[in-house]
């Protein structure tokens, strides 16, 4: 079975983030966390659509005049 979710030391250590940078990731909002008891967890989801966002911020798709496509 695939992991549900991660406590954030599971989270930092799978995605090789600094702790410091997991929790200000968190506190902006970037990365959803939930509860339970006083234990905190980052569902699997929720750690790909961070992954997926992050990516797309730091690899913007090129333009069209990026691509060095000539128009006709």
């Amino acid at each position: 079975m695939t992991q549900q979710a991660f406590t954030i030391p599971e989270f930092i250590g799978h995605f090789k983030v600094g702790r410091t940078s997991a929790y200000e990731e968190i506190g902006s909002g970037r990365l959803t966390t939930y509860k339970v008891g006083r234990r905190r967890y980052i569902s699997a989801h929720a750690a790909a659509e961070w992954q997926r966002k992050l990516e797309a911020e730091t690899n913007p798709a090129a333009s069209f005049w990026e691509k060095g496509e000539v128009a006709k």
